[in-house]
């Protein structure tokens, strides 16, 4: 491991209801290992190890990620032009954010209806960068 990260969120993960609560405390984070083959060369803009994981009411994914939380960590990962791997793409957030940081994608996702809400995602991504707004707001927001 050469690093973790722990995403703040503003929502608790185990506070549906009352019978499904697991535990003591209401999680407020996530947390997630940086991982690396070799000596990777450290990125030039190194992330904080703590981060805001904003709640997106997930519309498309019971699980969805925010595209604000993923992008900082695609542009200090990767390199631009460089291919975003995401093999379970649900509604392709991964994928967006690979686009939005200059970078390509493949999102991979075997459940028809996740396949289906991330592919039509991406489809009003691509519409929405090739025909200008007239308040030239190229990229609207599609995640």
């Amino acid at each position: 491991a050469v690093g973790q990260l722990v995403f703040t969120k503003t929502y608790a993960s185990n506070r549906r209801n009352a019978k499904d609560r697991r535990g003591f405390v209401d999680y407020r984070h996530e947390g997630a290992y940086v991982l690396a083959k070799g000596r990777p060369v450290p990125p030039l803009r190194p992330l904080p190890d703590v981060m805001p994981f904003p709640y997106t009411g997930n519309p498309l994914h019971p699980n969805q990620k925010p595209v604000e939380a993923l992008q900082p960590l695609i542009e200090s990962f990767s390199a631009p032009g460089a291919i975003i791997l995401d093999p379970f793409a649900g509604s392709a957030s991964t994928c967006v954010a690979a686009y939005r940081a200059g970078r390509r994608y493949i999102g991979i996702e075997m459940l028809a209806q996740y396949h289906r809400a991330g592919t039509e995602r991406l489809a009003a991504m691509h519409r929405a960068v090739n025909t200008p707004a007239a308040n030239d707001e190229w990229l609207p927001e599609v995640a």
